[in-house]
C-alpha cells in the first residue's frame, strides 16, 4: 500500500529542492528593467523557477518520490514484527 502522505511530502520536496538554483540564480530579464517593483522581480523568479524545466522536475520528483515510499514501506513492514 502506498503511503499517500509522504509520497506527496517527498514529491513536493524534491520539487522545490530542484527548483531553488532557478530561483535563487542571478540574470532573470526583469532585472535590467529600473522600473520594476520588488514584489514583480520576486514574482518572476518564483514563477520562473518553478516553470523552468518543470516536465524534467515532475519526472524526477515522481521517480524519487516512489522510490522512497516503496522503500520506506518495505523497512517499516520488514521491522513491525
Amino acid at each position: 500500500m502506498v503511503n499517500t502522505k509522504s509520497f506527496m511530502l517527498v514529491f513536493v520536496s524534491v520539487y522545490l529542492l530542484m527548483s531553488l538554483p532557478s530561483m535563487l540564480g542571478i540574470g532573470y530579464v526583469i532585472d535590467w528593467i529600473p522600473e520594476a517593483a520588488l514584489l514583480q522581480k520576486l514574482k518572476g523568479y518564483v514563477i520562473d523557477g518553478f516553470t523552468h524545466n518543470s516536465l524534467f522536475k515532475i519526472v524526477f520528483s515522481a521517480i524519487a518520490s516512489g522510490i522512497f515510499t516503496f522503500f520506506s514501506s518495505r523497512w517499516s513492514a520488514s521491522h513491525s514484527d
